[in-house]
């Protein structure tokens, strides 16, 4: 076999990959992972079972590809743009809520507003409260996810001149929690409601009220 060969068939076998994981993102956000089965997930895809077993070995294999699919999207994301925030946020006083709109604005970003997969974290978090033993690879991943949020926090604050006055990890999940309410009220209310909204609102008042000026 030359080269130029395997690198095609590694790239089909990649297509197929994505194609299947892509379709497992839509059944599960629809279904749920317990509900769903692989022949939906193949019949989504428009594979053969044969296909999904050349690259998973089965359902919970394929879980974890998709958690850590998902989930190194948005921690690509934070990586990319820490830098480009703390460029952005420039001068202003310690007090000022528009000095933090930047930190905000990123946040809000990291978490899907897409409505499916806005579904699919839901049930993946839902299948793992469920399931603890063979949901590790959620759990490691929810973990690093937020603790990337906290070092993002903490740092946005610190570059405005203050201190954070409990441990970011809690000041972390409690911004994860309004972020993920603030797009689930607006899947609720439907109609081209603002996902951002409440978010946007509450977010600047916890950070001020969590933190305080650095003395000196």
């Amino acid at each position: 076999m030359t080269e130029t060969t395997e690198r095609a068939r590694t790239a089909r076998r990649e297509a197929t990959r994505e194609r299947v994981l892509d379709a497992a993102l839509a059944v599960f956000a629809e279904r749920g992972v317990i509900g769903s089965s692989v022949e939906d997930i193949c019949e989504r895809a428009g594979f053969t079972r044969g296909a999904f077993y050349s690259n998973f070995t089965d359902k919970a294999d394929l879980v974890d590809a998709l958690v850590a699919r998902e989930h190194a999207r948005v921690i690509a994301y934070l990586d990319a743009n820490l830098a480009l925030t703390l460029a952005e946020m420039g001068d202003g006083a310690p007090d000022d809520l528009g000095s933090m709109a930047p930190v905000i604005e990123r946040i809000l970003s990291a978490v899907p507003v897409d409505r499916q997969v806005a579904m699919l974290q839901t049930e993946l978090e839902i299948n793992a409260i469920r399931q603890p033993d063979v949901s590790r690879s959620f759990r490691d991943a929810d973990l690093r996810f937020r603790a990337r949020i906290a070092e993002f926090i903490e740092r946005g604050t610190a570059f405005r001149g203050r201190e954070l006055l409990i441990p970011a990890a809690d000041v972390a999940d409690a911004a994860v929690a309004i972020v993920e309410r603030s797009v689930r009220r607006a899947l609720l209310q439907g109609g081209g409601s603002d996902p951002d909204a409440m978010a946007r609102s509450v977010l600047p008042l916890l950070l001020l009220a969590v933190s305080q000026p650095v003395e000196g």
